[in-house]
């Protein structure tokens, strides 16, 4: 779960897992540890190393599910939302590497949750914006077609099949979007924080 950061900000990451490492108290590792993993910068490495020590997982679920608010936007009213696909593909990792650490049962729906979200975001609606004029002018190609094949002329069929194609392939490219997309249109008037 790269999060694409700058180097510093893994050497960073890195100093602290070292720190992390060699601390006994339980109550400093836990700090770091939610510190470390809501940083950006993040990988399944860091993750890994931080696996390995005694009673983490409860705390990397609660950092993850942290990481996953602050890389959401945020509407005026409150509301967490989806608009990148980066989002949602993080969101996605984040989940999943959730469950993979066997969470208790609040951590788990969180994160069953964060995955039917992301799963409502990848799916595909239509914009009905522009759509009638679209449809209009691919009937408007089909009745040539009609036309020119009554009439026997191969050009008004031709004409009639490739302009209805490519039609029917503007309609379905221009109208056919991921319901994150279309949020992002109509909440970008609506966000006070853009997640990262």
């Amino acid at each position: 779960m790269d999060v694409n950061a700058p180097n510093e900000c893994q050497e960073v990451t890195d100093g602290q897992i070292t720190r992390l490492l060699s601390t006994d108290d339980p109550r400093s590792r836990a700090h770091e540890l939610l510190a470390v993993i809501s940083a950006a910068g993040v990988t399944d490495e860091h993750i890994a190393a931080l696996e390995e020590l005694p009673d983490a997982k409860e705390h990397l679920a609660v950092a993850l599910a942290l990481r996953s608010v602050s890389l959401r936007s945020l509407t005026h009213d409150g509301k967490l939302v989806m608009v990148e696909r980066a989002q949602v593909d993080g969101c996605e990792r984040i989940a999943t590497r959730m469950l993979e650490l066997d969470p208790p049962d609040e951590l788990r729906t969180f994160a069953l949750d964060l995955q039917r979200e992301v799963a409502s975001s990848r799916e595909w609606t239509w914009e009905p914006r522009g759509m009638p004029v679209l449809v209009l002018l691919i009937v408007l190609c089909a009745l040539l077609v009609l036309f020119g094949g009554g009439l026997a002329s191969i050009t008004m069929v031709a004409v009639g099949s490739a302009g209805g194609a490519a039609l029917l392939y503007a309609l379905v490219i221009r109208q056919r979007k991921q319901r994150w997309s279309q949020l992002a249109d109509e909440a970008a008037p609506l966000l006070s924080r853009v997640g990262r």
